[in-house]
């Protein structure tokens, strides 16, 4: 059995991000921008310029990554035809540029999966690395990464594998869920539009701000409760937020993966510690639990940048909330 030394990590109160993927979150935000950035563009292209629903004249087009329809192409009779012809051209622009499946590269071999998952499993790997990192100063006898084969052999270790999996999914439906939410939404203000008599420029306004938020109080825009939270806004929480949660399950899971081995090790909870951070993070931050308790429990709420490392102290009785 490998012994676990006195030595617990040690964060500096002003530790901005305990995770060290600060710069990891920016890109998967930039890159979820610049497609809702780019679905915009294509939708005002739409209503505006080509005048898709055949309400006035329309101008020359341009040429986009996504596929505008042609002029008129939704000019049907009835508004619900409308409505519907320009929901399905609408969903192929979606699953063509925010739900698209490409190649990337894990464990040092390409393979087919949704965009997303290069951020997860960038994100997972840091996490098995800092995870490693902690351990080794915790524990006497832990060989490092190299020792071990390196981060690609650690990484197709089966249980890293099958977590990874889980937090593709989780994530690919996730953004799966925000752009069904979004299509909802648009569907309703589409049809009130038509039936208003809305101008293109009106009506792509209103699409937009359902997309970006782009002028969405001047608009009125709410859902059945009274508020709502643009797509693209969700979709970048979504993002910050998946980073951790892939960057805490990574950490857990190499624990776990040296329990087996006969580590005896707790997960000690650890908060960013500076201006930013949330009363409900700084209550946790040092207490202790099994690794079956801290499954789940990072990120405490959307954008949290809390982390996992190894610890000996009395398991925490506070509970999942």
């Amino acid at each position: 059995m490998i012994s676990t030394c006195n030595h617990i990590s040690n964060y500096a109160t002003n530790r901005y991000d305990p995770t060290r993927t600060t710069v990891l979150r920016a890109a998967f935000v930039r890159d979820m921008r610049k497609r809702f950035a780019e679905l915009v563009r294509v939708v005002h292209q739409a209503v505006v310029e080509q005048d898709c629903f055949g309400l006035r004249s329309t101008t020359s087009p341009q040429t986009l990554q996504l596929t505008p329809p042609v002029s008129g192409a939704f000019a049907f009779a009835r508004s619900t035809d409308k409505v519907d012809a320009f929901m399905r051209w609408l969903d192929q622009q979606v699953d063509r540029g925010l739900l698209q499946v490409s190649e990337f590269q894990q464990v040092g071999i390409g393979i087919e999966g949704a965009w997303t998952n290069k951020y997860i499993a960038d994100s997972y790997k840091r996490g098995v690395i800092r995870a490693r990192y902690e351990l080794q100063r915790s524990v006497s006898g832990i060989p490092n990464i190299e020792q071990t084969g390196g981060i690609d052999a650690v990484m197709g270790n089966p249980f890293h594998v099958d977590r990874l999996e889980l937090l593709y999914s989780r994530t690919f439906n996730g953004l799966k869920g925000i752009t069904t939410a979004m299509d909802t939404q648009i569907s309703r203000i589409l049809a009130q539009g038509i039936a208003d008599g809305d101008h293109p420029t009106l009506l792509e306004r209103k699409l937009r701000a359902t997309i970006d938020g782009t002028g969405m109080g001047k608009l009125g825009i709410t859902d059945s409760l009274g508020r709502f939270i643009p797509a693209k806004r969700r979709a970048e929480m979504l993002a910050r937020t998946e980073i951790i949660h892939a960057h805490a399950e990574a950490t857990l899971q190499e624990f776990s993966n040296w329990k087996l081995e006969g580590v005896e090790i707790v997960a000690e909870w650890v908060s960013a510690n500076d201006s930013r951070m949330c009363e409900r993070c700084g209550a946790l931050n040092g207490e202790v639990f099994s690794i079956e308790q801290a499954r789940g429990m990072i990120p405490l709420h959307p954008n949290c940048r809390c982390t996992w490392v190894p610890a000996r102290a009395p398991v925490s009785t506070k509970k999942k909330k």
